[in-house]
C-alpha cells in the first residue's frame, strides 16, 4: 500500500525532514563539544589550547616524521654565525697620514 504525495504533501515532507535533519545536526555537534566547562588550561590559555588540539587531529603526532633534521657541521656553522656577527661589529675607519715632504726649489 504505498502511496505516491502529492506536491504539497512532498514539500511538506521534504521541509520536516530537513528541519528534523537540521536539528539533529545541532543537537549532535552541541554534543561533541564537551560538557561546556573550561578545563584548567582552556581557561588560563584559551582558544590556543584549542587550536592545538585541532592541529594533533589534523597532524597526528605519529605523521610527523621523528628523525631529527641535518644541517651543517658544527665548525662550518661556527663560521658562518662568526661572518654574520663580523657584520654588525662596528667598522674601523683606516686614518690615513699625511705625509708632507720638504721639494727641492729653484734647482
Amino acid at each position: 500500500m504505498k502511496r505516491q504525495l502529492s506536491g504539497r504533501q512532498r514539500q511538506l515532507f521534504q521541509m520536516m525532514t530537513g528541519f528534523l535533519l537540521g536539528m539533529a545536526l545541532l543537537w549532535f555537534s552541541g554534543c561533541a563539544r564537551g560538557d561546556g566547562v573550561p578545563r584548567r588550561l582552556e581557561a588560563d590559555y584559551g582558544r590556543s589550547v584549542i587550536n592545538s588540539r585541532l592541529e594533533m587531529m589534523v597532524t597526528h603526532p605519529n605523521a610527523v616524521d621523528p628523525t631529527p633534521p641535518v644541517g651543517m657541521s658544527p665548525t662550518a656553522a661556527i663560521n658562518t654565525q662568526e661572518r654574520y656577527d663580523q657584520t654588525f661589529a662596528p667598522k674601523k675607519e683606516k686614518t690615513g697620514t699625511l705625509i708632507i715632504s720638504p721639494q727641492a726649489s729653484g734647482q
